[in-house]
């Protein structure tokens, strides 16, 4: 295995929101050396960084050319962007995607990393092995997908990619990881049917709890909910509805992927609560 084990390993961010900062607290609090770049970046995420725990350096090329482990954790929208600006820089490390994609902007991603194998001539293919410094040939990029909050420690996450099974290693450094299969867009498709319906749900609430609170019988609904779906239910969609409005611009970028996902795959079909839910997250004014 490629990646230096304990404290030498080191595992760099593109990209410093709330997503990196909790996984950097995380694996530095285990002895992983974390890094990032803030240059160019919002004062919002230089403070961030700033009151983590993670190192700043000058130069994505450097943290790409050092780090055993990168992970692009940006928006749905720039994530392809970022991957081709960065994919010829990596080697033998690993590249993860941890931004909300849908499974076709996953493989144009995985593409990008995709390294043409070498034709072995039949006289050096019994000597071949002796060759210590013979590169990694497996396609660096790893698709990977955080399940419920990423405050929530230790956040469950999901990976797929030839080199996943590599990543399971994290396990023994504070995080929750699961292997899903080797084959990239595995676990965006998961995670795209599990946001297809999660943001469903709370696309519904925020429409439901709108016209309860014009009427002003917002208590009351959920109460009477409550009596159905169980003592915490207020507690959980209240929280739900505040992410919703908080993160609204993301979730819409994120029903964008899913809908054209869908479209791609099942242009016969007519997706009308996708395209419904897509809608509210657009119109939401804050």
């Amino acid at each position: 295995m490629f990646i230096s084990i304990g404290e030498n390993m080191i595992v760099g961010f593109i990209g410093f929101g709330e997503v990196s900062s909790v996984l950097s607290n995380i694996l530095s609090k285990n002895g992983i050396r974390t890094v990032t770049v803030v240059k160019g970046r919002s004062n919002k995420t230089q403070e961030l960084a700033v009151k983590s725990d993670v190192q700043i350096l000058d130069s994505y090329e450097t943290l790409i050319k050092g780090s055993d482990i990168v992970i692009s954790a940006n928006s749905p929208a720039n994530a392809l962007k970022v991957a081709e600006k960065y994919a010829d820089l990596m080697e033998d490390n690993i590249y993860i995607d941890l931004n909300n994609i849908s499974p076709d902007t996953t493989i144009k991603i995985a593409d990008l990393f995709e390294k043409d194998h070498p034709v072995i001539e039949e006289e050096s293919k019994h000597s071949i092995f002796s060759n210590t410094d013979e590169p990694d040939l497996r396609n660096p990029f790893v698709d990977g997908a955080i399940i419920g909050k990423v405050s929530s420690e230790p956040s469950l996450i999901l990976f797929s990619g030839s080199k996943a099974e590599d990543l399971a290693i994290l396990n023994n450094y504070g995080l929750n990881v699961i292997i899903v299969s080797k084959i990239p867009g595995d676990v965006s498709t998961l995670k795209t049917l599990r946001s297809l319906y999660t943001k469903g749900v709370s696309a519904v609430l925020m429409e439901t709890f709108e016209v309860a609170k014009s009427l002003d019988l917002e208590s009351q609904l959920f109460e009477i909910l409550s009596m159905t779906e169980g003592e915490d239910f207020e507690l959980k969609a209240r929280s739900r509805i505040n992410n919703s409005y908080k993160n609204y611009r993301r979730k819409a970028e994120e029903m964008d992927e899913i809908l054209n996902f869908l479209i791609n795959v099942f242009p016969n079909k007519n997706f009308i609560m996708t395209k419904a839910s897509s809608q509210k997250f657009h119109l939401v004014k804050k």
